[in-house]
């Protein structure tokens, strides 16, 4: 009797599947759009990661800590276009945002300033280099690390100085 009830639920399952047509087929084809961003880095040679580990082996602890620690921040008002990386490879209040979003800017552009001109003032005594020139290439690095859209201030063609957005330099 179970063999029976067993067969007659297969044959009862198998005719009801057999009349369904399922088309698969589009009338037109499928359209896909697909949009990417690719990130290329170059890593630089073995003989200039030493020198950059040479370099940054005479910055306080301390120093570099704290740039680390805030280097979220820096670019969070980076990405707002609050702030920029001016001519002196220091950071700049664009846009200043009111009430308590303003202050935290102002407080944190100060901090990081304050780092940055530590250093480079380390790098010109080790270097025997003006200041002027410790801050001229520590922007021209800033630029460089810069992502698109970022304020910077670069040297115009004319001698000047001009905020822009970095892509649009033109």
């Amino acid at each position: 009797m179970p063999c029976m009830v067993i067969s007659g639920a297969l044959l009862f399952a198998g005719a009801g599947c057999t009349g369904i047509g399922v088309n698969l087929t589009t009338a037109q084809p499928l359209d896909v759009n697909i949009n990417m961003k690719l990130d290329v880095y170059q890593h630089a040679d073995a003989a200039v990661q030493k020198k950059i580990a040479a370099a940054t082996t005479d910055i306080p602890v301390d120093i570099q800590t704290r740039r680390q620690n805030r280097m979220g921040e820096v670019q969070v008002l980076k990405n707002s276009r609050t702030i920029g990386e001016n001519h002196l490879g220091l950071l700049e209040i664009r846009d200043m945002p009111p009430g308590e979003y303003g202050d935290y800017a102002k407080q944190t552009v100060d901090a990081e300033n304050s780092d940055r001109t530590a250093i480079m003032q380390q790098i010109s005594k080790k270097d025997n280099l003006p200041l002027a020139k410790v801050q001229e290439q520590e922007a021209d690095l800033a630029f460089k690390r810069a992502f698109n859209g970022e304020w910077i201030e670069p040297l115009q063609t004319d001698g000047t100085r001009k905020w822009v957005q970095k892509g649009q330099e033109n």
